[in-house]
């Protein structure tokens, strides 16, 4: 069946766990290995598509009323098949549009964030790896308006840019049919080389990422078979950050950490899949503004996926 048992849809609540990439990892709420689906080896192998779309409550400031995601990505080239073994490549990409409700028309865009990701997968049964580097950065949207639109002839425009950059690997394990359903764990690290944060007014500094180095985190998901078109799934990610200094930063629920959990319902054909989704997103920094500020909001969304 070629549906994406890689999109995750997850539990119900972020709880205490550690930080890392924040709100500016537009993939967190998505798993994708190629290697789950069978394709002849060569070029141009495969590809697949997702969008996502939000309505959040309860974020610092409200500036997550809003999150619009888009996934996609392309194996450049397979080098094998077999039913133990392969090794494939992918080229992905992800972005994410957050936007507020303080406008007359409840929609104020805020931030725009771009992930990118060239990776290597290679399954040595059961396992499958994967390995290579990641782009990711977030920038304002809008900024040279007051956050709650208004005509404040006082405001001076602030700017905050986000970079980070550098090698990953993951570790995913196959679906395993267990009492609670098929599970699914994945693990990974990541090594900053680039990490960057610009700001505007540069005298605030509270909170910089120039003093992370890297991150580990994990991934469970629980899948189950209602009918021969729907599945309902659960899930949760929370990510554990390395700082070799925090610059001050304010503390988080018991610790700075980020996490994202899903319960979501899917309806499926041997292509695509909808998916509605009951969500919790908690982060240490809320990266629309200046300071670090921890923020936690509740959505209610859909998810649409194919190949």
């Amino acid at each position: 069946m070629r549906t994406l048992p890689w999109l995750i849809l997850t539990s119900l609540l972020c709880g205490a766990g550690q930080p890392m990439l924040a709100q500016i990892k537009p993939s967190r709420t998505v798993l994708v290995e190629p290697l789950d689906v069978r394709a002849a080896p060569g070029v141009a192998a495969d590809a697949w598509f997702a969008a996502e779309a939000f309505r959040g409550w309860g974020s610092y400031e409200d500036e997550q009323a809003w999150q619009y995601r888009m996934h996609g990505g392309i194996e450049p080239f397979r080098f094998g098949e077999d039913s133990t073994a392969a090794i494939t490549t992918s080229l992905q990409f992800h972005s994410e549009l957050t936007a507020s409700s303080k406008n007359a028309l409840g929609f104020n865009p805020r931030t725009a964030r771009w992930e990118e990701m060239l990776l290597v997968h290679l399954r040595a049964s059961p396992l499958t790896l994967q390995a290579g580097w990641f782009h990711r950065c977030k920038h304002e949207i809008d900024n040279s308006e007051p956050p709650d639109d208004a005509d404040d002839p006082s405001y001076q425009p602030t700017r905050r840019v986000l970079i980070v950059s550098g090698p990953m690997a993951m570790v995913v394990s196959p679906a395993l049919t267990t009492p609670l359903g098929r599970l699914r764990v994945t693990g990974g690290a990541e090594w900053y080389v680039v990490n960057d944060d610009y700001r505007t007014p540069d005298s605030i500094r509270t909170g910089s990422w120039t003093g992370l180095q890297g991150a580990v985190w994990a991934r469970g998901q629980v899948d189950w078979t209602l009918s021969r078109v729907v599945e309902a799934g659960a899930s949760y990610y929370i990510s554990f950050p390395i700082f070799r200094d925090r610059f001050g930063a304010p503390d988080d629920i018991v610790v700075p950490h980020e996490a994202h959990a899903e319960a979501a319902i899917r309806f499926h054909s041997e292509r695509a899949v909808i998916a509605v989704v009951a969500a919790a997103d908690h982060t240490w920094d809320e990266v629309a503004w200046l300071t670090a500020q921890p923020t936690t909001v509740v959505q209610i969304g859909v998810r649409f996926s194919g190949r």
